[in-house]
């Protein structure tokens, strides 16, 4: 359902400790689609992680749930709605195959946030992979690559100063 998940969240390039990081996983082939949900504490560094999540489906031989996506998210929850009504800073926010797709599986490794970014869209070709030529991804996670394109409020922009 989920490689393992590195990250970091910080505040203003500051290290923000002891906030609640939860994993959200949903995937109609295991337990008829019941969440399934972990937590983590940032460190003093701000740092969390998840282990890796493997499970088998509860509906071998189902022709329909081998081919459900996994609902992915990663967030932590806010103090306060903000100005676009959001409760959630997200981390990451997907839905994918099952099978592991390594750009996506190598990005998880590196969910490193600051709180102040703007929520974008990240399109990911996971083409050579296995994977869809347009993956997306939501995060306030800035990632840059070959394999990205970025998107604020559905423009495609080149660099994250232009949305500050």
């Amino acid at each position: 359902m989920s490689p393992q998940v590195l990250g970091r969240v910080t505040d203003k390039g500051q290290a923000v400790a002891g906030v609640r990081v939860t994993r959200k996983l949903i995937y109609e082939g295991y337990e008829k689609g019941k969440e399934q949900t972990e937590y983590a504490i940032t460190d003093t560094d701000g740092r969390f992680s998840f282990e890796r999540k493997v499970i088998k489906s509860r509906m071998p031989g189902d022709i329909f749930g081998q081919n459900m996506p996994v609902l992915q998210s990663i967030y932590i929850e806010k103090n306060i709605k903000d100005i676009q009504g959001d409760d959630y800073y997200f981390l990451w926010s997907t839905s994918k195959s099952w099978d592991p797709i390594q750009p996506l599986s190598d990005l998880l490794l590196q969910l490193n946030a600051d709180l102040q970014n703007k929520k974008v869209k990240h399109l990911i070709d996971a083409t050579d992979y296995g994977g869809l030529p347009r993956q997306v991804v939501g995060s306030i996670c800035h990632w840059q690559g070959e394999l990205i394109s970025t998107y604020y409020n559905n423009e495609l922009i080149t660099s994250y100063d232009e949305i500050t």
